[in-house]
């Protein structure tokens, strides 16, 4: 009997790997709220199979935002701390750069989620203090006795939300936006000094 259930198990796995993949998928060409009837046709996952796996929708954004986590840890390298400025700011921005246009259509899903997931939440809650950490680390030689409004300004200026706003609503592309954040920082290094 053993047999039959592990085979049960791994086509349930596979099931919700298929539905998970299929979401962020549809995520990533731009469809900001797959329905469950395109998950299923997607993934070739039923849905009376899809709510077996998944309690709701939210369960299944949530499941898929896990993933995206997990998928995106490759791209989140160790950043220098020490030597020039100049190449301290160039790779954090590249690395944001990287990271934010990897993560970007599922992040506007969970932002979208947040308010009604406490679990969506707190990820991106957990989210912005490894941000935050990332880039204290990185410039704390430039930051150090500047006191907490520059630290606060560089978390912004580095944050997701300002590298959105610079390619949704100011439209630029990922140079132009790339070019933005990095003169920012390097007059808000100037001016703490």
């Amino acid at each position: 009997m053993e047999p039959i259930a592990d085979g049960r198990v791994q086509r349930r796995e596979r099931s919700k790997t298929a539905v998970v993949d299929a979401i962020l998928d549809l995520l990533a060409e731009g469809n900001a709220r797959p329905t469950a009837q395109q998950v299923s046709e997607r993934s070739g996952v039923s849905m009376r199979t899809i709510f077996r796996l998944f309690d709701d929708m939210t369960s299944l954004h949530q499941a898929a935002i896990e993933r995206q986590a997990e998928r995106v840890m490759a791209l989140l390298v160790p950043l220098v701390d020490i030597g020039p400025v100049a190449d301290r700011i160039d790779a954090l921005v590249t690395s944001r750069a990287r990271v934010f246009e990897a993560i970007t259509p599922v992040r506007r899903a969970a932002v979208r989620l947040a308010a009604t997931s406490p679990n969506i939440a707190e990820g991106l809650g957990l989210a912005a203090v490894a941000f935050r950490r990332q880039v204290a680390a990185t410039l704390q030689p430039e930051l150090e006795g500047t006191g907490p409004a520059v630290l606060e300004t560089v978390d912004l200026v580095t944050s997701w939300e300002a590298w959105e706003r610079l390619r949704t609503t100011q439209g630029l592309t990922v140079a132009e936006a790339t070019q933005v954040v990095t003169g920012m920082l390097f007059a808000l290094v100037a001016a703490g000094k």
